[in-house]
């Protein structure tokens, strides 16, 4: 999941939502959901072929993989969207995934962990390739007299130059998990989601430490990275899910400041794992320390579990925002007015878009952020027009492949500074908070193709804010001023009512997701469904209630 510096952005999104609400309010209270025709469109549509794409052309899908099996030959079905590994077990490296609804010729079976040995799809580079045993995720065909599979070698941990453990917790899970961080210090909680009602564990606490900021799981569950500090200073951590193996392995306060640049300080910004699960990407603000602001030093830093930092991209190179493809290989920089593509290794290095400054009335210096497209064959990316808060004000479009020219795709409607735009996984359609400022203080929630045409307006109101599509892209997940909601294409909205507002929602299957309900400095956790059930799973006493959810 994409992380920033949470209480700077925390606070920065209220200012500007402040700012933009004042400018064009109209006053009264927020209207209720207007009633609206059912969409014309779902969020999944058929795929086509990867042809020389017209500026409007339907964006290639990412369909589920079905690797031809001869007939009556032993296959696996894929439940749901599931990890592809390198070995039977998470410990071993992820290669990708199978999407739900993939069937896939099984090669052979370990029997100690009932993991299955498979064909993997074309676009991995392995001769074979492993997916869970578990009912809940595969389904075998014709495999009765399936051979024994050996398992490849057990991979090595890289050495850390960690201290002795603080504390000796045993956690164990299965459905997966929830990391969070209070007051006191970093939890995980054990998820289990074997009912229609999304429950849980008890939580355990693997880090005792008041100032935690952020957090984010590793691809394979098995570490947590945080950072915490202050304004001034702060620091990149790992820990075990187990509390074991703890180290600190970047301090801001020892990276580099532009020379002759005096009264600030560096701090770490965002954070994001690459697949690996053994390097950790950061990029850094310098913060001013006599007076307001921050500024991007547009770096990418890669910190390994291992101790080694290294700085991939130096000050000016990188880019205000980063995403990097699935493999781990490619990296796409957003800049103020331009999108540049490289490689991880610095080679490569390119401006893939071009646009004008946008004008945030404040401050801020806006810079896009991409989607990759699950494949990693090309990410997505929606940049506002030069003066968003015109009521013509459009975003345009573009799709950048792995290597080659960027195509414009089309644009949509509105000031999209507040809410990113999200594409489904094969990139055929999108979804997006749509403000338009027309004095009426209205945003919708709306649905479109991914080249922005045929959209439609699914819910209206005020203070709305889109979190996500499940890992199918059937349903996704929004709140407004005290409610949140579960939304599908042609069907009403699910909503629940709740004191306060919402901090974070997260899928953890199609079915279930966590959402974080209250406000600052008391939250609510708790597990939901797609019907409209909820429990309170634990509380959170932290003002801006960092979580990630991970499944296996």
């Amino acid at each position: 999941m994409l992380q920033k510096h949470p209480i700077l952005l925390f606070i920065s999104t209220l200012i500007l939502t402040a700012l933009a609400c004042n400018a064009f309010a109209a006053g009264g209270d927020e209207p209720p959901a207007l009633e609206l025709p059912p969409p014309a469109i779902t969020l999944e549509a058929t795929a086509v072929s990867d042809g020389g794409l017209a500026p409007t052309a339907t964006l290639p899908g990412s369909d589920p993989i079905d690797v031809t099996a001869a007939p009556g030959s032993a296959t696996v079905n894929i439940l749901v969207d599931l990890n592809i590994r390198s070995g039977p077990g998470v410990v071993f490296d992820r290669l990708g995934f199978f999407t739900k609804g993939a069937t896939v010729p099984a090669l052979g079976r370990e029997t100690a962990t009932g993991w299955w040995l498979v064909q993997c799809p074309p676009h991995i580079a392995a001769p074979q390739c492993w997916v869970s045993g578990g009912a809940e995720y595969t389904a075998p065909s014709n495999a009765e007299g399936i051979p024994i599979a050996q398992s490849p070698p057990t991979p090595t941990p890289a050495p850390t130059n960690t201290p002795a453990p603080d504390t000796n917790t045993q956690v164990t899970v299965g459905s997966g998990l929830v990391a969070y961080a209070d007051n006191s210090g970093l939890w995980i909680l054990p998820l289990e989601t074997g009912d229609a009602l999304l429950g849980a564990g008890e939580a355990v606490q693997i880090v005792a430490d008041a100032n935690i900021q952020q957090l984010a799981v590793a691809p394979d569950g098995k570490s947590v990275a945080y950072v915490r500090g202050d304004f001034e200073e702060n620091s990149l951590h790992v820990v075990g899910i187990d509390g074991n193996g703890r180290s600190q392995l970047a301090i801001s306060s020892g990276l580099p400041i532009p020379e002759g640049v005096t009264d600030v300080a560096v701090v770490i910004d965002q954070i994001t794992w690459l697949p690996n699960s053994r390097d950790i990407a950061f990029n850094t603000n310098l913060q001013n320390l006599i007076g307001p602001g921050v500024g991007s030093q547009q770096d990418l830093w890669v910190a390994s579990v291992n101790g080694d930092l290294t700085e991939r991209f130096s000050a000016g190179t990188g880019g205000q925002t980063f995403a990097i493809s699935p493999n781990g290989q490619q990296v796409i920089f957003g800049r103020p007015e331009e999108i540049i593509r490289a490689n991880m290794d610095g080679a490569n290095r390119e401006t893939a878009v071009t646009f004008d400054f946008v004008n945030t009335a404040s401050e801020y210096a806006y810079a896009p952020t991409a989607q990759w497209l699950p494949d990693g064959s090309a990410a997505l990316i929606a940049i506002p027009s030069a003066d968003p808060w015109q009521p013509t004000a459009r975003a345009s479009l573009y799709r950048i492949p792995n290597s080659g020219t960027a195509v414009s795709l089309g644009s949509i409607l509105g000031n999209i500074l507040f809410s990113p735009v999200q594409w489904t996984s094969s990139g055929n359609n999108l979804l997006y908070v749509q403000f338009v400022p027309d004095g009426s203080n209205e945003q919708a929630l709306t649905l479109a193709q991914g080249n922005g045409q045929n959209s439609q307006a699914y819910r209206v109101g005020q203070q709305l804010t889109l979190f996500g599509l499940n890992p199918n892209n059937t349903h996704f997940l929004y709140a407004g001023n005290e409610f949140y909601g579960v939304g599908q294409p042609g069907s009403a909205p699910v909503e629940t009512s709740i004191s306060g507002g919402v901090s974070e929602m997260q899928w953890v299957n199609d079915n279930q997701f966590i959402v974080v309900k209250g406000t600052v400095g008391s939250w609510t956790l708790e597990g939901a469904n797609v019907a409209g059930d909820s429990d309170t799973l634990t509380t959170i006493n932290h003002d801006i209630a960092p979580i990630d959810v991970w499944v296996p």
